[in-house]
């Protein structure tokens, strides 16, 4: 009898043992949620003194893991073969710079991550063709040119494309179709390898404080925002001598006139 009843002590203490856990939980959720909720209102009300209306809320997540890329001749070859064929092996022209052709046209990759592959690379349906580039190599935000029916014969814009690793978006690494007499004559822009080597560097800016760097920028500059409409983790490319291809974190900042990048590492603020 004094087993069983020892036995139920037992329970009856791990019980409220986990019932004391969760609710010290449920407080902590509580007072992280009114924390939020009262940053948010804070930093509201200092855009509202610049007359700024922000329109959206400040999100959980963090900006990513910087990263230095390696650049890849498979990577790159690949690229040139899904757009000129299975003929367009690249060679290396020394420089950091590598070439290949077929008789569909001519491909340029640099150390840097850019490349240029012109030619006659698409006809009929360029729309499709151009989605399909970007599906297979890491591009998305797909968007046609709003003008790209309006400037007749002459070589324009026709769509772009965002390149993204690992799940984020990378600001200034993007993809640029060209199209004349609807033939798609150009695919330029930058493409990075898959894989990549963490950095000492990580992402621990929050949102707030990225918002707050922002403000103050803005205010120095003088520049014209009157929404802030968007914020979210990204990663920004940098090139240097030592590091041709390096994504330091940072985050996006969507407002009516420019989107803004407050690099989580530096704190500096750049726009597009």
């Amino acid at each position: 009898m004094e087993r069983f009843r020892l036995k139920n002590v037992i329970i009856l203490i791990l019980v409220l043992v986990n019932v004391f856990l969760l609710s010290s939980l449920a407080i902590r959720q509580a007072e992280r949620t009114h924390a939020r909720s009262r940053t948010l209102d804070e930093l509201a009300a200092l855009c509202s003194s610049d007359s700024i209306q922000l329109k959206t809320t400040l999100p959980n997540s963090m900006p990513p893991i910087g990263k230095t890329l390696a650049r890849s001749s498979a990577v790159d070859e690949a690229l040139a073969i899904s757009v000129l064929g299975k003929d367009a092996a690249l060679t290396d022209e020394g420089g950091g710079i590598s070439t290949g052709s077929t008789a569909a046209g001519q491909a340029f990759f640099r150390a840097d991550g850019t490349f240029t592959i012109t030619g006659k690379l698409a006809d009929g349906d360029v729309e499709d063709f151009c989605r399909k580039f970007c599906r297979s190599n890491g591009y998305k935000d797909f968007s046609v040119n709003a003008n790209s029916e309006s400037a007749g014969n002459a070589a324009r814009i026709f769509a772009t494309a965002v390149q993204y690793f690992e799940g984020n978006p990378v600001a200034n690494a993007t993809v640029e179709f060209m199209v004349q007499n609807d033939i798609l004559i150009s695919i330029s822009g930058t493409h990075l390898p898959d894989t990549g080597a963490e950095t000492t560097g990580t992402g621990s800016m929050t949102a707030a404080t990225a918002l707050s760097r922002f403000l103050n920028a803005r205010l120095e500059s003088g520049a014209v925002v009157s929404e802030i409409t968007d914020i979210y983790p990204c990663y920004e490319l940098q090139s240097t001598t030592a590091s041709p291809m390096s994504l330091s974190p940072a985050w996006c900042i969507v407002t009516d006139t420019a989107d803004y990048y407050v690099n989580s590492l530096t704190g500096a603020v750049s726009h597009s």
